[in-house]
């Protein structure tokens, strides 16, 4: 076997079966609102991740003299202003992708606790046993291979 158990592979069977279904139902409307409000993220996050690079790697050394001036005129008047003001590039930049991360996380949490399975119980029973008779299957051709090559 590769890695997998026998219920890995049944949990993966179901969450595919499971997605299938859920884009199948959510309507043309919620998926652009979705599509829309995912680009959103992505650019502020985007921007976000940019701006803290380029404040860690070009901030001056703060043992040289006049280093807040230096921050300023080697790296404009933005990203000086963040290296020399830690509360406000903490605030502008890195709370906003904490709180997209927590937004995030809450969203997938709502979203799949409110979110029922499509399948029965006796439909899960049903992949799970086929998942076991595959897993078996495969064990078997893989020992009998094995006791081939001895």
């Amino acid at each position: 076997m590769h890695g997998l158990s026998i219920e890995g592979l049944s949990h993966i069977f179901l969450l595919l079966k499971t997605r299938a279904s859920i884009l199948n139902t959510v309507s043309k409307q919620a998926k652009l609102r979705l599509l829309i409000i995912g680009a959103i993220e992505a650019a502020i996050v985007i921007f976000c991740l940019v701006v803290s690079i380029l404040v860690i790697v070009t901030i001056t050394d703060v043992n040289l003299p006049d280093h807040q001036q230096m921050n300023l005129d080697n790296n404009g008047p933005l990203i000086g202003w963040f290296q020399n003001h830690s509360t406000g590039f903490f605030l502008i930049i890195v709370l906003p992708l904490f709180v997209i991360l927590a937004i995030d996380v809450i969203y997938l949490i709502v979203y799949a606790t409110r979110r029922e399975s499509s399948l029965s119980d006796a439909e899960r029973k049903a992949i799970e046993a086929q998942a076991r008779e595959e897993a078996r299957a495969e064990v078997l051709r893989e020992m009998q291979e094995e006791s081939k090559k001895e």
